[in-house]
């Protein structure tokens, strides 16, 4: 008869060729000194109590040390930061420009420190998200006061902090999977190299996310370190890095699940123990909340009615759109392509309950939470992964149930890893054969039952890797970003609208530099030759041309923006400009800017401009009335956004020049002009 095939979970702790040949000892009665065991004729053997197995619950610290080989988290280390090299020499991209170079904060360089830990993350933005994430913002800021604006540097830093990572995800696997150096290792293998984790590490934003997941790495280790000590020491520690992670992003309070799952399915004790557990950890995140509630004054800010990033609160389809989104996540985890930097309105459509993709995503949910059970109650490795995945996935799939935000690759950045134990699992089940040579050498025995599994992962790692450095390159800044996006998202609002910003960013270096060409023709002294105002002028008429040629293009992205979106009042703003400065048509910049008010009336840039419009006519008409129309919309941008520093001194130099500070006028004379 064949032999029944061993379990290669985790909890067959011993070497493979031990347990091929320890011999399973006879059973004794331990109270007749090896003697036979007799009965009286009709009386019944007693019953000898098993002793318990070496599998049963642990609730005595500390527990056995398990000791670390440097060669794997080492590896994952230096591969963590050599896969992200070609982002060395990038520029701030997407996220980074609001986040480092508008920040005024952050600007400040260590004088800013205090203000970053009084304000909201987006406070510059006029919108009210309730994300308190100071520690970002002050590793930026320390980086201003050193480096100035480097980004560099600062991609330097987001690839170190990702090998720091490495590093320490590598040892704390090592303590959970004892005696699995290599399946340990090939978990590790799969977090670092897969590609979702681009979007993170290559936006010099995404360091609030690398910061907290690299604090709730370390705050586990130091836990585990404390279970192997008893050492109190070692909970304060853990304590200061839940700490330090929830500074860098508060949906870390998912990681406090985390805790009490180690102990159980790695450490073996008691369910209650390991809950007990969390008390000190419990009162940390109090305080860290009470912190925010008193910095910011607020737990959960006031998300905007915003058809472009909370779509499917608007359209009432939350729940059945978070079903459809599990089905997208799942695919980008098992085939990352193709990856894309925004996934606004209408990318993914809402579901519901005629969509097959959201019942794909309500029974997958299901399943799911099926196996999650079953494997908490075997302690199965695979059991482990699913509810890690369900743990660290919380945010993003709350970020829809709650908010109805929209799908982002950032939300499965700790997810990986999740999906990183069940993937080897699951291989292990599939190529890696059960020891058959007793007298086989533990290293040979190891590499022969291991090659296929290692073959089959150099391959998937090798094209994750390929992937991780094709798609950095895409985050070089933004033309190159918000291009790349255009073939895989045509129907994102934001995507159009951004592909538009670039090309008025270029149409206005044009017009700038034909205004440049101008003026130093004109300031030849005495006056410039026929020949060099003939030059100048074709120099002139060329950069016209190409910002003219520039700005059509930026106009027809804008037309399918507001196609897909009708009432996206940042499209027309960019319309609006257009018209302003690069294609020169006052009455079309002015429509298009009240259009901007009509669908966002709280957006203070529109506003300024039309003021700017109306006094420049104002003067060069010697029109009082559109004097004091300019007065109104720099009040009016005030009052919509009291920070909005253009509108403040475009009001008071108007006030200095002409005494005119107007706060309300009748319709007549707004609509008049």
């Amino acid at each position: 008869m064949a032999k029944k095939k061993q379990s290669q979970g985790y909890e067959n702790s011993r070497p493979p060729q031990e347990r091929a040949v320890t011999p399973k000892p006879a059973l004794t009665n331990a109270g007749s000194a090896g003697r036979p065991h007799t009965t009286e004729p009709g009386q019944r053997p007693s019953v000898r109590t098993q002793p318990p197995k070496s599998t049963d619950l642990k609730t005595d610290l500390p527990i056995e040390e398990r000791h670390v080989k440097w060669w794997p988290p080492v590896v994952l280390a230096l591969l963590g930061v050599a896969l992200y090299i070609n982002t060395f020499g990038h520029q701030y991209a997407l996220d980074d420009i609001a986040a480092v170079g508008q920040n005024l904060f952050v600007k400040k360089g260590i004088a800013g420190i205090p203000d970053l830990l009084r304000t909201e993350f987006w406070h510059f933005s006029n919108i009210s998200l309730g994300y308190y994430r100071p520690l970002s913002l002050i590793t930026f800021a320390l980086e201003q006061e050193y480096f100035k604006d480097n980004p560099n540097i600062s991609h330097m830093i987001n690839a170190g902090l990702y090998g720091l990572t490495g590093l320490v995800v590598g040892i704390l696997l090592q303590k959970w999977l004892t005696n699995q150096t290599i399946t340990a290792f090939l978990i590790g293998l799969v977090f670092i190299a897969h590609p979702l984790h681009t979007e993170i590490v290559a936006n010099i934003k995404g360091r609030d996310e690398i910061l907290s997941f690299l604090f709730i790495a370390l705050m586990l280790l130091a836990y585990w370190r404390y279970l192997e000590t008893n050492q109190q020491g070692w909970i304060v520690g853990a304590c200061v890095s839940l700490y330090l992670a929830f500074l860098s992003k508060e949906s870390s309070i998912v990681s406090l699940a985390l805790i009490p799952a180690m102990q159980y399915w790695f450490a073996r004790r008691n369910l209650w123990n390991s809950l007990i557990s969390l008390w000190p950890f419990l009162i940390v995140a109090a305080l860290f909340f009470y912190q925010k509630q008193k910095m910011i004054g607020t737990l959960s800010g006031t998300p905007p009615v915003d058809w472009a990033n909370y779509p499917y609160a608007l359209e009432k389809t939350q729940k059945s759109t978070m079903f459809k989104f599990l089905e997208y996540y799942i695919r980008l985890l098992i085939v990352p392509h193709p990856l894309v930097y925004d996934y606004s309105y209408n990318v993914i459509p809402s579901g519901g309950k005629g969509d097959l993709l959201t019942w794909a995503g309500f029974f997958t949910f299901v399943g799911l939470i099926w196996l999650t059970w079953k494997g908490f109650v075997k302690r199965t490795l695979w059991g482990f992964g699913i509810f890690w995945f369900f743990v660290t996935m919380a945010p993003g799939l709350g970020f829809i149930w709650i908010r109805g935000g929209i799908f982002a690759e950032r939300f499965t950045y700790a997810a990986v890893m999740g999906f990183g134990f069940v993937l080897i699992w699951g291989l292990q089940k599939l190529l890696v054969r059960d020891p058959v040579d007793a007298n086989e050498s533990p290293t040979q025995l190891r590499l022969v039952r291991y090659m296929p599994l290692l073959g089959l992962m150099a391959v998937v790692t090798g094209l994750y890797a390929f992937k991780t450095v094709e798609r950095n390159r895409d985050w070089e800044n933004n033309f190159v970003l918000f291009n790349s996006a255009l073939p895989y998202a045509p129907n994102s609002c934001q995507v159009q609208r951004h592909v538009a910003n670039e090309w008025i960013e270029k149409g206005l270096k044009d017009r700038a530099k034909a205004d440049s060409i101008a003026n130093a023709t004109n300031a030849i002294k005495p006056r410039p030759t026929p020949e060099q105002i003939k030059k100048a002028q074709v120099l002139i008429d060329t950069n016209i041309a190409h910002a003219n040629k520039h700005g059509r293009w930026a106009l027809d992205h804008l037309q399918e923006s507001t196609r897909i979106y009708p009432s996206f009042g940042e499209a027309y703003f960019s319309m609006a400009y257009v018209f302003q400065k690069i294609t020169p048509n006052v009455d079309s910049a002015k429509y298009y800017y009240k259009q901007t008010i009509r669908a966002a009336n709280a957006y203070a840039p529109a506003y300024n401009n039309l003021g700017v419009i109306y006094q420049g006519e104002g003067i060069a008409q010697n029109n009082r009335q559109k004097l004091e129309l300019a007065s109104y919309y720099y009040n009016r941008s005030m009052v919509v956004n009291p920070a909005y520093v253009d509108g403040q001194n475009n009001r008071m130099n108007l006030m200095k020049a002409t005494g005119i500070d107007v706060q309300a006028l009748p319709d007549s004379i707004i609509n008049k002009y």
